[in-house]
């Protein structure tokens, strides 16, 4: 009987080890996808940044591997190939402008003027580093048929999920197609003035008069929906 004993007892003692080494084999893996996971957005950060400072055609995988702090080996192994690179900077890029845009929505103060604060805060995000490196990548894009369509096949969902946040934070039914409209007219005159800003075509005085007849047009489609 005592070796019958012994024998459940080295199996039990084995189960432990094995649970043991696969909890640390899981454990393990989990801390190396993390780690996979913050220097890629490493990158993709340090790609907004560079996108928004430089021209396009100054923005190589080593200028982008030097801003990161990372190695362009380490960096080539989470992106091997220039489209990789633009295809996950355009899907982060799209991510962080949505976080931005939720962000401000969700800041508005009860009582106060949705209107205002939508095209204000908009307004506010097209002058800043991540609309600045779409505009680099939109420009880019005319002579570079492969980025033009990253752009063009993402924007669709990007722009859904925009509605989606306004919806649910202030009640914008883009659903509708007038308010739609509206909405479009509104987002792409916000849109053509940060471009005519960029060229110099625009003139400062006459931001607050645009930015006024774009709320108006809101608060019409807003009415609209009432």
């Amino acid at each position: 009987m005592k070796p019958e004993r012994n024998s459940r007892s080295d199996l039990r003692i084995g189960d432990v080890r094995e649970e043991r080494a696969a909890r640390a084999k899981r454990g393990s893996s989990e801390r190396q996808a993390a780690k996979g996971d913050a220097l890629r957005t490493q990158v993709l950060d340090a790609a907004i940044d560079c996108l928004a400072e430089f021209p396009y055609s100054e923005v190589s995988a080593s200028v982008i591997a030097r801003r990161a702090g990372v190695s362009r080996g380490g960096m080539q192994y989470y992106f091997p190939t220039r489209l990789e690179l633009l295809r996950q900077t355009v899907a982060h890029l799209h991510r962080v402008r949505l976080d931005i845009f939720r962000t401000d929505l969700s800041a508005l103060r009860e009582g106060a003027d949705a209107v205002d604060h939508v095209i204000d805060s908009h307004w506010r995000h097209l002058n800043e580093r991540e609309f600045l490196a779409y505009q680099e990548l939109v420009l880019a894009g005319r002579s570079e048929p492969e980025l033009a369509d990253l752009l063009a096949s993402s924007y669709r969902a990007f722009l859904d999920e925009w509605h989606d946040i306004a919806r649910d934070t202030i009640g914008w039914h883009a659903e509708d197609p007038e308010v739609a409209r509206m909405g479009n007219i509104a987002h792409y005159l916000l849109e053509g003035m940060a471009y005519g800003q960029l060229g110099g075509q625009l003139r400062k005085e006459e931001v607050s008069d645009l930015l006024s007849y774009a709320k108006s047009i809101m608060r019409s489609a807003m009415t609209r929906d009432d």
